[in-house]
């Protein structure tokens, strides 16, 4: 055989294996892309289901609750009648509570790795307009960019301590803060409200299932609190596990942790 069929057999060689790895990448791409399209319409499914839940059964659970009270107010303070209204409204209550718990599970924001502080501004802003309880977000040193899968379940887990808070706690405000730490990458959810004694804490509403999703992507939840001191809960995940590029401690994070300097949102 010539050099020259050599040169073409090698020739036709890599351009076989250029088009080989071509169909293959655009197969990948392909999937990736049906994927997305799937869970894109999932989500809207679920912002429309939630949309009907707020507008129609919420509501209209809001004015049977209202009309209720109008009814309990007009009967005497002593009588047991309207000690029965305000436990059955106490119930209302706690199920309107939950019935707002679960819409706002339903409403899961598309989140990318540089809009998870937008997303937890507006569960913030929620719940501070539902609750009427003052909310506070602080970023502490640079935002960096986190894992597409990591975001949702930092979201996750974050917005259900955010719920506890402000369903439980009895508390005047409420404040997230986000460290972008060099080895980790650390969330506070921070209340003054009444607390809990240890053995409430090791059954801190939702706890159970937070803990599962943040040991599932090698990270770790703690519950600090105190009696009528509040309640603090942290998650921390690796920042090799989270970050999409290595969080290199240059001077200025170094300088911005050590001078405590924060953004603050809300």
């Amino acid at each position: 055989m010539s050099l020259l069929q050599t040169s073409l057999l090698l020739v036709l060689g890599l351009l076989l294996e250029g088009v080989l790895l071509g169909l293959v990448f655009r197969a990948c791409l392909r999937r990736v892309a049906l994927r997305f399209h799937h869970r894109l319409g999932q989500l809207r499914q679920r912002e429309q289901l939630a949309t009907v839940l707020h507008d129609t059964l919420l509501q209209s659970m809001q004015g049977m609750i209202l009309r209720f009270q109008g009814v309990s107010h007009r009967l005497p303070e002593a009588s047991p009648e309207r000690a029965t209204i305000e436990k059955i409204l106490d119930q209302a209550d706690d199920v309107l509570a939950e019935g707002r718990h679960q819409i706002l599970a339903l409403r899961v924001p598309v989140i990318y790795g540089d809009n998870l502080g937008q997303a937890f501004a507006a569960i913030g802003q929620s719940l501070q307009e539902n609750f009427n309880t003052p909310f506070r977000m602080v970023i502490t040193a640079t935002p960096v960019r986190i894992n597409g899968d990591r975001c949702t379940e930092i979201y996750s887990i974050v917005r259900e301590a955010l719920f506890n808070a402000y369903q439980h706690a009895g508390a005047s405000r409420i404040e997230l803060e986000m460290v972008y730490g060099c080895e980790f990458f650390s969330l506070y959810v921070r209340d003054d409200g009444k607390g809990m004694d240890g053995r409430l804490a090791s059954n801190y509403q939702g706890l159970a299932g937070m803990r599962e999703r943040a040991e599932h992507m090698g990270g770790s939840i703690e519950v600090l609190s105190l009696p009528e001191r509040g309640t603090e809960v942290i998650l921390k995940v690796p920042g090799k596990l989270c970050y999409q590029e290595p969080h290199h401690s240059h001077w200025r994070n170094r300088l911005m942790a050590w001078l405590g300097r924060t953004e603050t949102l809300g």
